[in-house]
């Protein structure tokens, strides 16, 4: 296969998204975001997670209405994240 034309870069699932808070108290700044699996962490209960972005603008976390069950699996829970993420800065 050629690439005739470099894409993104993006890998695996990716979406745009506005920072909204919805499901974390609202109060998001309205940044519209594209938002890739690496982004997503599980929130809630461990039989009922939630899967969650934070916004880079505002740091408040908006939860996704729909996400595929098949990529849940492989998320981090929050705090794991959070730790996974300042590992590379």
């Amino acid at each position: 296969m050629k690439v005739i034309e470099k894409g993104t870069g993006q890998k695996g699932w990716a979406q745009n998204h506005v920072c909204s808070g919805m499901g974390n108290g609202m109060g998001g700044c309205g940044a519209k975001l594209l938002v890739e699996q690496g982004d997503l962490f599980k929130t809630g209960g461990d039989e009922d997670s939630l899967i969650t972005f934070e916004c880079v603008e505002c740091g408040v976390l908006t939860n996704l209405r729909e996400f595929p069950e098949h990529l849940k699996r492989p998320l981090l829970r929050h705090q794991e994240w959070k730790r996974h993420m300042l590992e590379f800065q």
